[in-house]
């Protein structure tokens, strides 16, 4: 079981990686939202891209949890 645990994660890893080689057409786009959501204030306005960047980088589930975390203003250490 652990190892059809491990094998199902690495395949969505994988799926992910291939989702991001799609993406990276639009890097200019991807460099503009993440500069923005490092310079603006925690809040809404940083949740409100939360989204875009989840799509363009197909985020994992733990990884959106933490950048959910970091909009609200939570340092996680």
């Amino acid at each position: 079981m652990e190892q059809i645990t491990l094998l199902k994660s690495e395949v969505r890893r994988l799926e992910r990686n291939q989702e991001r080689e799609k993406s990276v057409a639009n890097l200019e786009y991807l460099k503009n939202v993440l500069l923005q959501f490092i310079f603006l204030r925690s809040g809404s306005e940083r949740q409100a891209l939360l989204p875009v960047i989840h799509t363009m980088l197909q985020l994992s589930p733990e990884e959106k949890s933490k950048l959910a975390a970091i909009a609200q203003g939570a340092l996680l250490l």
